[in-house]
């Protein structure tokens, strides 16, 4: 029910309690209106949430298995809404015959009250009229008269006022038709009799099911009303064993909300009776009670309010808490309580659970406390669950010295003897009697009076129960503190697994989206150096073509990128030696046409034009030209591919933009030549610095950098120059203007490093 309420958002209507009407219709005692609409209600709701619970997404069998033998009775419930409305009035649609009465007692009454109103506003009555208005009374329409002229106007007198001079009559022609209103009225009341009663048969001949029907609702709202309270509490299922067992971790008293602090309790087996001692006003009680409603609330079908529970099964739960004297009954404090322990005594077995509270007080305390080890012994001869409090020093030492009994403590401050109700089993606990009654603000000297009395031996006990109690709070305190820490380490523990999981996969993702862009970039550079070299070409029937430097360059920065983002590189091409027989094939075979594998590239393409030494490739929408040396047959490709490894060319190959300048200038070599050249390319990152340099030294560096961002995608950028006297600044401005391929030029923002940082974005090499 918590699983469909909060999934489904289930819920239960308000119904009224409908077994004695129900019960009166099977006799074959018609029902009034009301009560059968009350019926048809219950009925509805009760079809509203089987229908919910039968049609619910979530699994909840053992809900559909308490709807089993619900059984939808719609007949009955279209019948009486459709005749009775809300407030359980008989509606004029309950039957044709209903109908015409009540249109023709509106009709009548029409008439009537016409009548009398004709007398009133007649100028022949105007003396007589005590007020110009019709009213009624005893269902028939009427005209107030001065007393004193009661014989102008013909009738019946119906009423007087409580004055005795308005007298209200119903004059001679309106008698008709009041009487005519008073005939239809008997004639309705009997066709809703019979209305009545043809619903309340209706009812008599399902009334055994119309129970169940309302007895499967009863139930399922009895279990949504332990869902709320469970979920109100963020209570738990508990476990439920065979075993006469408790056991709750972190349980909180179901009362206290909020309030509740956290007590883990363990009764079983092996620990049958447990002694809880310690200061008043500490929470011995609320121990005992929380332990006595976990079993209770199992019992009934409830979640219990703790972290985990385990309950076993018990016959009875016997209770001795509170004082029960009676005057009226001559019974004092200790007398009750012993007439309580006899039943008590009496009932007990394995299978009970029992919570006494001071267990032995109420007399003198020596014989009360022998009174008390008495009673537990008999306990634990019979097997029962005992929970008892008690401040008695023979009690706690019966704990320590038996077995299947552990004494257990309320903790307290040991600074300022305040109570924590926290329960530390294990030990027994202190009473505190003196403490408490320096904070009750109790005489000094009493109080030292009051210590000075106790004997030596006594002292010493209470001494020696301190200084242990002290001890095993601080114990407690460092190992909650402990576990704390620990399970602080392993909650970073998993966040730091979580977020390297988390890091490897968006490392990943974007090496893939990396080798997508870059993919996609490289095919918008390689389309738009064709275009420019279309434009310049003076050879319209030539087709375009891309340099093999550019090809190499390329396909070098792709591999280098799939390298530094961790992933296997797509393509490694390794020239055909010059000396292989394929080579001198394609030389021959190549015609415009025929498909052929790139090996630099690692696809398939097709020829378009023989250039001699080299050709001119498809593939896609590329068009590249490539030596032949590169080409492979498409029959033997596939068992080329894998084999090849890149070829470095030493440096960059020339290119020029379309005013000539030279963009790259290849070094031979070592330095700083092709290779660092080709690095920077494929390391290229969004931002510069350049400060410090001169323009002549900076522009160089900022136009490579450039091409490596054209290259690769990268915008916008970030360029350093820092403020100094802003001439370095100014220029390399002026500079990107006037770039083919730079757009937006402007300052950085504050955030972004003002006027000492330059960002721009690079326009589409297809734009």
């Amino acid at each position: 029910m918590r699983t469909l309420a909060q999934d489904a958002g289930f819920a239960m209507e308000r119904i009224d309690d409908v077994d004695e009407a129900v019960a009166t219709a099977a006799r074959g005692i018609a029902l009034p209106a009301r009560e059968l609409r009350a019926i048809a209600d219950a009925l509805a709701a009760a079809n509203a949430a089987v229908r919910a619970i039968r049609e619910a997404e979530t699994e909840v069998p053992l809900l559909r298995e308490r709807c089993g033998p619900f059984r939808a009775l719609p007949l009955i419930v279209n019948r009486i809404t459709d005749a009775i409305d809300e407030r359980g009035n008989v509606l004029d649609r309950a039957s044709p015959a209903l109908g015409r009465i009540r249109r023709s007692i509106q009709q009548a009454q029409d008439d009537a009250r016409d009548r009398a109103a004709a007398i009133i506003r007649s100028s022949r009555y105007a003396n007589a009229i005590q007020d110009a208005l019709v009213t009624m009374r005893d269902g028939r329409y009427v005209v107030p008269v001065k007393a004193e002229f009661s014989g102008q106007i013909q009738g019946i007198v119906h009423d007087t006022s409580s004055t005795g001079q308005t007298l209200f009559v119903e004059p001679l022609e309106s008698l008709e038709a009041n009487n005519r209103v008073r005939a239809l009225r008997v004639q309705e009341e009997v066709e809703i009799a019979r209305i009545l009663g043809e619903l309340s048969s209706l009812v008599q001949h399902e009334a055994a099911q119309i129970t169940t029907n309302v007895d499967v609702y009863v139930d399922l709202d009895l279990a949504a009303a332990r869902a709320a309270v469970a979920h109100r509490m963020q209570a738990i299922a508990p476990t439920l064993v065979d075993e006469a067992v408790v056991d709750l971790v972190d349980g909180r008293h179901p009362l206290l909300d909020e309030r509740a602090v956290p007590q883990s309790v363990r009764l079983d087996d092996a620990t049958r009776i447990l002694i809880v001692s310690g200061p008043n006003m500490g929470g011995k009680t609320v121990t005992l009670k929380l332990v006595g409603l976990a079993v209770t609330m199992t019992a009934c079908g409830m979640h219990v309010p703790a972290a985990a529970a385990t309950i076993g099964r018990f016959a009875r739960v016997c209770t001795d808490i509170g004082d029960e004297q009676s005057i009226a009954q001559n019974a004092s404090t200790f007398s009750a309580h012993l007439r309580r322990l006899a039943e008590i005594v009496d009932a007990a077995d394995d299978r009970t659970l029992v919570l006494i509270d001071e267990i032995g007080s109420g007399t003198e305390p020596n014989s009360g406390a022998a009174l008390a080890v008495a009673v537990l012994e008999r306990f634990l001869e019979c097997g029962a669950r005992v929970v008892a409090t008690t401040h008695a020093t023979e009690l706690k030492l019966f704990g320590a010295d038996h077995a299947h009994v552990a004494n257990a403590s309320v903790r307290f401050d040991p600074e300022t003897y305040e109570p924590t109700y926290q329960l530390d089993v294990g030990s027994p606990g202190q009473s505190l009697a003196f403490a408490l009654a320096r904070r009750m603000k109790l005489d000094r000297d009493v109080i030292e009076r009051a210590e000075a009395l106790l004997s030596t031996q006594e002292r010493d006990y209470e001494r020696a129960l301190a200084e242990v109690t002290e001890e095993r709070i601080r114990a407690t305190r460092e190992r909650e503190q402990l576990d704390r820490e620990r399970a602080h380490l392993r909650s970073l523990e998993d966040n730091a697994r979580r977020r390297a999981e988390t890091l490897e996969r968006e490392r990943r993702e974007l090496a893939k989206r990396a080798d997508a862009q870059l993919a996609e970039t490289l095919r918008r550079f390689t389309a738009e150096l064709e275009r420019r070299a279309a434009e310049r070409s003076e050879r319209a029937a030539r087709a375009p073509r891309v340099t093999q430097g550019q090809a190499d360059l390329l396909a070098r920065t792709l591999d280098q990128m799939h390298r530094e983002l961790g992933i296997a590189p797509t393509r490694q091409a390794q020239p055909v030696d010059g000396n292989d027989p394929r080579h001198a094939e394609l030389v021959e075979a190549a015609r415009a046409g025929d498909r052929v594998h790139v090996a630099s590239w690692e696809q398939d393409g097709t020829v378009l034009e023989d250039l001699g030494e080299h050709v001119l490739v498809q593939i896609g929408a590329m068009r590249l030209t490539v030596p032949k040396s590169e080409l492979r047959p498409l029959r033997q490709a596939q068992g080329d591919r894998g084999l090849r490894k890149a070829q470095g060319d030493g440096g960059y190959r020339q290119a020029q933009d379309d005013g000539g300048r030279t963009r790259r200038q290849a070094q031979g070599g070592g330095g700083r030549g092709g290779d660092q050249t080709l690095e920077t390319a494929s390391k290229a990152q969004t931002e510069i610095d350049v400060r410090g340099k001169r323009f002549v030294e900076a522009e160089p560096l900022v136009e490579r950098w450039i091409d490596d961002a054209i290259l690769l995608g990268h915008s916008p950028l970030r360029l350093i120059h820092g403020k100094g006297t802003g001439l370095l600044g100014k220029g390399l401005q002026q500079y990107l203007k006037a770039h083919p391929f730079v757009q937006n030029v402007r300052y950085g923002h504050a955030d972004e490093g003002g006027g000492g940082v330059t960002v721009f974005e690079l326009r589409s090499p297809t734009a």
